[in-house]
């Protein structure tokens, strides 16, 4: 569905939509409840426009900016909306297709909701060799397994994803984005393009939770249903 996305004559021009503990990565979907004013009417000129919105992480220490515009990290997720459900209230609940990172150049109007010129940026897969390609997937899908076995019993949910034949960049996002490692690891994520780096950090991740006998973070992946979260 991702290829399906014809970002050609992409504008340029992103609404951002910005959460303080919540990652969006590409080849990802994402629920969302839109309740807040500013945002209902971020919602419709999204939908009146291109129909993207760059979902943008608050840095630490938001809450005491929360009426203004917090600080937020450099890098973001373009997604594209792929369902929208309008409610009789003026609330929707939309679902998020993740579609490319992309680095924020400059907020062009700050309100009622932030708008930047964005530049979009492609995975690097630097001298990666097709042998080391396969060798990371193979690592990757055999500690995710690993993992899916050791959270048995709690409340964390893994998608199984062995039966999908992902690349190795789409790989580590959607697998980054069923892990709940702290939001600090998956904005390291979010903003590195070199695939195999990725891979290699969420290898390390993988392993230490493996040695350290199951969650020790609290779950932060997206429920299944939509979630009303206090935004700003």
């Amino acid at each position: 569905m991702i290829d399906l996305i014809n970002l050609k004559n992409f504008s340029g021009m992103l609404p951002l939509f910005p959460l303080p503990n919540v990652v969006h990565f590409p080849h990802t979907l994402l629920p969302l409840h839109i309740f807040e004013k500013r945002y209902r009417i971020m919602l419709r000129d999204a939908l009146k426009g291109e129909k993207l919105i760059g979902m943008s992480i608050l840095k630490p220490g938001w809450e005491e900016k929360y009426e203004g515009n917090p600080e937020i990290y450099p890098i973001a997720c373009l997604g594209a909306i792929s369902k929208h459900e309008p409610m009789n209230d003026g609330r929707s609940n939309i679902l998020l297709l993740g579609i490319k990172r992309v680095r924020i150049k400059d907020i062009i109007t700050p309100r009622p909701y932030r708008t930047a010129s964005v530049e979009i940026l492609e995975d690097k897969k630097d001298d990666l060799s097709p042998l080391e390609i396969k060798q990371l997937r193979r690592h990757l899908y055999q500690l995710y397994s690993d993992v899916v076995v050791e959270y048995a019993g709690s409340n964390q949910e893994f998608p199984t994803l062995s039966t999908l034949n992902l690349k190795l960049g789409s790989l580590t996002d959607v697998m980054a984005s069923f892990l709940s490692l702290p939001v600090p690891d998956l904005v390291r994520l979010l903003e590195e393009i070199r695939i195999g780096a990725r891979a290699e950090f969420l290898i390390k991740r993988m392993e230490s939770m493996l040695q350290k006998g199951g969650p020790t973070v609290a779950d932060i992946s997206p429920s299944p249903d939509y979630p009303s979260i206090s935004l700003n």
